[in-house]
């Protein structure tokens, strides 16, 4: 195990294996087996957004895993059922570890429209709960849905936007974790909008089998 303070930010970092680091959708594996480094780099300040076709999901529950390592509790937002416990246990029972400690420190609440949605994000700009880490999941679906009119959805995922970017004037840790790969007008429209918000981006890319964490994005370079 290894030790890391980046300012107010001390993450302990624990060597996996990189056959026991991720499999995702079409049995992928990392280049690197240190997946915590991007949330090891990150400062907590920036609003954090990973993208990525497939696997971002499994990755942020690695990432949860180790922020709850470091002594942090996490909070989900959950907009499209993509929480699941059964992979922070499978990663402590690796680590010879008992879930049920993890788990306790990890929040979820689930949205299942646009307007629960809303809701849940001012209650937590209202609340800044101490020592927690915020994941939003898959925001974007649910604005997207058939029965939310184009109009509608458009003007709801720019409200959404506005209180997003009032997490980091606010000193509240938010990581979005969300897919580029949404085929709807509304998506198109909206999603550069969230990439431009994001001041630490990062795009979860697979190629030829194997899978990259690429930052795109950091408040320090402006690129």
């Amino acid at each position: 195990m290894k030790k890391v303070n980046e300012g107010n930010f001390t993450l302990h970092i624990f060597t996996i294996h990189i056959d026991s680091i991720m499999d995702l959708a079409e049995q992928t594996h990392y280049s690197s087996t240190n997946i915590y480094e991007p949330i090891q780099n990150w400062n907590q300040k920036d609003l954090g957004l990973l993208t990525g076709e497939r696997g971002m999901y499994k990755l942020a529950h690695y990432w949860q895993y180790a922020l709850v390592c470091s002594g942090f509790q996490v909070f989900n937002l959950d907009c499209a059922i993509r929480f699941n416990p059964f992979t922070i246990t499978e990663e402590t029972r690796k680590q010879n570890l008992a879930p049920e400690p993890f788990l306790e420190q990890i929040q979820i609440q689930r949205a299942f429209t646009p307007y629960q949605i809303l809701d849940a994000l001012q209650n937590i700009l209202k609340e800044k709960r101490d020592n927690t880490i915020y994941f939003l999941l898959a925001p974007c679906k649910q604005f997207l849905d058939g029965d939310v009119k184009d109009d509608e959805g458009i003007y709801l995922l720019n409200l959404m936007l506005g209180f997003i970017e009032k997490f980091p004037t606010e000193n509240v840790p938010l990581l979005i974790i969300e897919s580029w790969t949404y085929s709807h007008k509304n998506f198109k429209l909206f999603f550069p909008k969230l990439l431009r918000a994001s001041q630490t981006l990062w795009e979860l890319k697979t190629e030829k089998g194997l899978s990259r964490i690429r930052t795109r994005k950091t408040s320090i370079t402006g690129a």
